[in-house]
């Protein structure tokens, strides 16, 4: 049985998602003024974020959630209405802390039925008594907290003597098990704006805490502005948890001549085809422009669908142009020809086009890390600074949604087990801030992230010793070069700490992150300076669609290199050739004197047939993320064409196999149904080093 009321189902992802980036645009304001004075503004969006929250919760049927966030906005009403009001702000922080995490653990688990819905009374008591404290100990005004009874409104009348006559007044009342009616009211409202405008409601302010009573008691009068009340008539029947609604005479004792006219059951009639989310203030007086400046929310499935059209297209293309029974006539086809450039040239749009739109900025997934970075510093005192470089750049959206757990493993391991305690430090001779920099940067075809510490580093002998204590060394221990050692950690079990804490070691779930980042085609490595800190890279794909490619044949067999990881192509001259004194081939750019070293693919794949002199081939000089000093190119025996490619990363099954280390980076069908590899650049550039 679902958590939340039965026929609205089509509004869940709308709510998930509405309150999800509500709850994160709270955890911002929370971070950026925990140390600084809330401002009126800070206050009012605070409110708003709960009394959104709680009236779409509400229309959800999730009660547990609409009561908590009703008793933190009652909070911000206190705050709102007396700024002198007198509170204790880090207890007060906590609570919202507290509130914010239980919205969001129960927005995340509304789905999973096996998640039973949490009770949050003591939570909201908790709220509850801090509110009561606030204003035994400041002068908030009375009509904050709503008392008194509400005044029956289902004999009033709002008609004045000189309304015009398309102006109506109807009586609603709600089911006696309708909770929160007035949230129910504004949605009501919200819908009826499409045939009418409303004029005035009674009770008038359905913001107020006494709003929901007063309906209960006697109804919502709504006065309304239409040229068909019929439909104005059919829209207030058709409302979620109506029992009945009465049209309003004009005559003095209206309710006199009123018919009661029964609603039909909800689940007879049905609801409108798109019930609007409830409003974040009072209901409008007259309508309102669309201020969304032309943006509309997609479905991720629809997009997905979209993308994979886009490659098939991409594929069906390729078949075309490059069908072999077409080719003894095309050089006789001068028309075809242009059609298929022009073909290529929208094609081409197209593909940037699907890909721009499933873009998203990676400041996303980094921003969440200041909670975690905040609620350590709380528990642990290291009093760590989180810095961002480069946190616009943007990847693909189901790249970026793979990024939270990642992160938040490598950013918590850089807290809890990279940076020293502050006596530590001290005793280093260490003055500057203990500080974590996520940076994000652009690198050939991929995107690449780094989680870098200021803290103590690893030692790698200390970690050498742990591998063989653990039993996960593969090789002699004398081959082991520092690398080796710092890639121990990703190694399943392995950890540096002595003891088992809250945020565990560095190490514990590093075998995880590698794993799920290579699932889509990414790899993490790390560095780390005794001493000075420590650096966590991780790599992936920009995109997970279309790529360019440049063809190369490598001992009689194709591979795809993609050509945002080419710079260069060239045959070279005799005189460009040399042998280093380490007997390693290189080659220079004609007019330079800097020397390129060679790695053979065909020795690297192991497809060479024959060692061609570098004269007879063809050098590939590429773009590398190393050292700016190492110079390093490719050597292939031919280019065959450029080509537009659908890039799927190896499956788990074939991963295992160590493809991605040996430089392969997944593989591409062509239009003739014959499958390509892709080469990762930079693996084999690292592995020919």
């Amino acid at each position: 049985m679902a958590k939340f009321e039965a026929g609205m189902e089509a509004m869940l992802d709308m709510f998930v998602f509405e309150t999800s980036d509500l709850l994160a645009k709270l955890d911002d304001i929370l971070m950026r003024t925990e140390q600084e004075e809330l401002t009126p503004d800070d206050i009012g969006e605070i409110f708003r974020i709960m009394h959104t929250v709680k009236g779409s919760a509400a229309m959800m049927g999730l009660q547990n959630m609409s009561h908590l966030a009703h008793a933190l906005e009652d909070l911000f009403s206190l705050i709102r209405e007396d700024p002198s009001i007198k509170y204790d702000k880090p207890a007060l922080y906590e609570m919202l802390y507290a509130g914010s995490d239980s919205l969001k653990y129960e927005t995340e688990n509304i789905s999973d039925e096996s998640v039973p819905l949490s009770d949050f009374t003591d939570q909201i008591a908790q709220v509850r008594a801090f509110a009561e404290a606030m204003k035994n100990g400041g002068a908030a005004p009375e009509a904050a907290v709503g008392s008194g009874t509400p005044a029956a409104v289902g004999d009033v009348s709002l008609y004045a003597p000189d309304d015009p006559d398309d102006v109506f007044c109807f009586n609603v009342r709600y089911d006696e098990s309708c909770m929160m009616p007035e949230i129910r009211a504004m949605v009501l409202l919200n819908q009826l704006a499409a045939v009418g405008e409303v004029l005035a409601t009674l009770p008038p302010d359905l913001d107020a805490d006494d709003a929901g009573e007063a309906i209960t008691a006697g109804g919502l009068t709504i006065k309304v502005r239409t040229a068909d009340p019929d439909s104005a008539f059919a829209h207030l029947q058709a409302g979620i948890n109506v029992s009945c609604v009465t049209p309003l005479m004009r005559e003095t004792k209206a309710e006199a001549a009123a018919e009661e006219v029964p609603a039909p059951v909800p689940s007879e009639q049905g609801q409108p085809a798109e019930a609007a989310p409830a409003p974040t203030a009072a209901p409008p007086a007259k309508k309102h422009e669309d201020k969304g400046g032309g943006v509309i929310s997609v479905r991720l499935e629809k997009l997905d669908r979209l993308v994979s059209l886009a490659q098939e297209i991409v594929i069906a293309q390729s078949g075309v142009l490059h069908n072999s029974e077409l080719a003894p006539y095309r050089s006789s086809m001068p028309g075809f020809e242009r059609s298929a450039r022009e073909l290529k040239k929208l094609i081409d749009e197209l593909q940037d086009m699907v890909m721009s739109v499933r873009m998203v900025p990676v400041s996303g997934a980094f921003s969440k890390m200041n909670r975690v970075v905040r609620d350590m510093n709380k528990t642990l005192g290291k009093g760590v600074k989180l810095v961002f470089v480069g946190e616009e750049t943007e990847v693909d959206k189901s790249v970026n949604d793979m990024l939270g757990d990642p992160l938040m493993h490598l950013v918590r391991n850089a807290v809890d087990h990279g940076i020293e305690s502050p006596e530590e430090r001290k005793a280093a001779g260490k003055t500057e801030e203990p500080t974590v920099t996520l940076s994000a940067f652009y690198d050939s075809n991929d995107v690449v992230i780094t989680v870098a510490d200021n803290g103590a580093g690893m030692d790698p002998k200390k970690l050498l010793e742990k591998g063989r204590q653990k039993g996960i060394l593969t090789k002699p221990e004398s081959e082991y070069t520092e690398q080796d050692c710092f890639a121990l950690i990703m190694a399943a079990g392995f950890s540096t700490n002595t003891q088992v804490t809250e945020y565990s070691g560095r190490g514990v779930g590093m075998d995880v992150v590698k794993k799920n980042l290579e699932k889509i085609g990414g790899s993490l490595s790390v560095d780390s300076k005794l001493g000075q800190g420590s650096t966590f890279t991780i790599r992936v794909p920009m995109s997970l669609s279309v790529s360019t490619c440049m063809g190369v044949m490598v001992g009689g067999q194709e591979y795809a290199i993609p050509m945002t990881a080419l710079r260069e192509a060239f045959r070279p001259q005799k005189d460009q050739t040399v042998r280093t004194p380490e007997g390693r081939e290189a080659v220079c750019r004609q007019g330079e004197n800097k020397l390129f070293n060679v790695i053979r693919l065909g020795r690297h794949f192991g497809t060479e047939r024959e060692e061609l002199p570098l004269t007879e081939g063809i050098i590939l000089l590429c773009n590398t993320s190393g050292d700016e000093d190492e110079h390093e190119a490719l050597f292939a025996d031919a280019l065959t064409e450029e080509m537009q490619i659908v890039i799927k990363p190896f499956s788990h099954y074939l991963a295992r196999f160590g493809l991605k280390e040996k430089g392969l980076f997944g593989t591409s069908v062509l239009g003739d149904g014959s499958i390509i590899p892709v080469i990762d650049v930079n693996e084999v550039l690292r592995g020919g080093r």
